[in-house]
């Protein structure tokens, strides 16, 4: 069972929102099950929801999430022993 929830925002950020939903192939009630899925996953905001000081403005971090596109470049390594078509084992009986 679902039910709804509902908020109000301005008419130009909700215009925003709609338009980065469509860019990204979801729709904005999508996005907001993301979003609520996240804060439950993350156990919090899943991004920087503090309040900036002076510095953090001067530095320009900010505005800046603590993760983004690219952030663990180079951090996260495939096992050597990894085998990509393994998984699609279990799929094969649908696949024929």
């Amino acid at each position: 069972m679902s039910i709804q929830v509902s908020t109000r925002i301005d008419e130009v950020t909700k215009r925003q929102f709609d338009k980065v939903c469509e860019r990204i192939g979801t729709s904005p009630s999508n996005a907001l099950s993301m979003f609520i899925k996240g804060v439950i996953n993350y156990n919090g905001i899943p991004f920087n929801a503090a309040v900036p000081t002076d510095s953090d403005l001067s530095k320009g971090t900010a505005v800046r999430p603590p993760f983004g596109f690219g952030c663990m470049k180079g951090k996260i390594k495939e096992a050597e022993d990894h085998d990509w078509f393994e998984p699609m084992e279990d799929f094969k009986e649908y696949m024929e």
